[in-house]
């Protein structure tokens, strides 16, 4: 081997050292980009960053959705909200399209089970069930949304308070829009869907534009100063020897993405068509003054005049007062010191409860 030959060994073997040496410092350097990737993750961001997101998203074609205090698409402004009651009995769950839902209710039905009113305005789901019947107090909340009112029947007092305050009823028993679904027994298996519902509420030459007004909207999320309330439980039926279900209504509130997940008897409530769990922005519950009329066990629910109840957002809560003018009116919210109350932007349920029972607040214990 020649001098030459002796020399670029070396060399050589001195230039893969340096090689692998740069290849190591590389390799060490990635866990530090992973541990900014990890940062990226559904957290509260600061409000240079949500400024800065905020500003980066294209609002073509989008408009202020007043219900939810997010944006929707600009065409579907003019929409006339779908109102729609919703069976909640043991086996009429779960229920199809809540999940699209812009504002939900849950209200006491005889025999102390509860009744869902769905609120459809910036969505027109393709499936939507079961649908149940109407009662006269149902009516003065969906009135102040000038919906589409769906529903499968009613009581007498109910069908007659629908002529009478000449609301754009569609009735399941007198309209071609339902359909029964064999998967459920009747009466919880009525289904219908927004195509043919607009189809009927067209027949019917019933007006297409809306005229509602709706709640305050924080213009970002905020956190109200309240007591801590990660977890809400409303009882509306205990369980019982003869019934062993009940109806109690569970919110559990994220941290993480700001929302409260919902639950059924403690399960979680899902959607029947999605099967992802309902969440939402907002929970108010609104105490009434509620008594039985009948043997029947039909009710009656002071829902025009004023009231109390308690507000939950962002894991906190604070005691509101309700006041409500006419049949016709929305009903406000106010803080103890007659502050209107702002909601945050999304969802929000209703959680309609008699006079004298209340909503458990349990603390994070974290």
């Amino acid at each position: 081997m020649n001098k030459n030959a002796k020399l670029k060994i070396p060399l050589l073997l001195i230039a893969c050292l340096i090689l692998v040496t740069g290849c190591q410092k590389q390799v060490q350097s990635v866990p530090e980009v992973e541990e900014a990737v990890k940062i990226v993750v559904p957290q509260k961001m600061d409000e240079k960053e949500d400024d800065m997101d905020q500003e980066s998203v294209d609002l073509t074609g989008k408009a202020l959705n007043k219900l939810t205090g997010l944006y929707m698409d600009e065409k579907n402004i003019q929409n006339r909200p779908i109102v729609v009651m919703l069976d909640n009995q043991f086996s009429a769950r779960p229920q199809a399209a809540i999940e699209q839902a812009d504002v939900m209710y849950e209200f006491l039905a005889e025999g102390r089970i509860t009744r869902y009113m769905a609120v459809f305005y910036s969505q027109r789901p393709e499936h939507i069930g079961p649908v149940r019947s109407a009662r006269p107090y149902f009516l003065l909340k969906a009135l102040e949304y000038d919906p589409f009112y769906v529903h499968v029947g009613g009581s007498m007092d109910a069908l007659s308070k629908i002529r009478s305050y000449k609301m754009a009823d569609i009735d399941g028993l007198s309209s071609g829009a339902f359909w029964r679904e064999s998967h459920k027994k009747i009466p919880h298996n009525m289904y219908t869907s927004s195509e043919v519902l607009l189809e009927d509420a067209a027949r019917k030459k019933y007006r297409e534009i809306p005229e509602f007004k709706f709640l305050d909207f924080y213009k970002e999320f905020t956190v109200i100063e309240g007591v801590d309330a990660t977890e809400i439980k409303c009882v509306y039926k205990e369980p019982t020897q003869n019934d062993k279900v009940g109806y109690t209504t569970s919110y559990k509130y994220n941290n993480a993405d700001q929302l409260y997940y919902r639950y059924t008897n403690n399960g979680p409530h899902a959607d029947e068509n999605s099967k992802v769990q309902l969440t939402c922005t907002n929970v108010l519950v609104q105490y009434a003054k509620t008594k039985v009329l009948d043997s029947e066990g039909r009710l009656q629910v002071d829902l025009v005049g004023s009231g109390t109840g308690d507000y939950f957002t962002a894991g906190k809560t604070i005691p509101i007062k309700w006041e409500k003018s006419d049949q016709n009116a929305l009903t406000l919210f106010y803080t103890l010191e007659d502050q209107p109350i702002k909601l945050n932007p999304g969802v929000t349920w209703f959680q309609i409860m008699e006079t004298g029972s209340q909503a458990i607040v349990e603390k994070d214990n974290e």
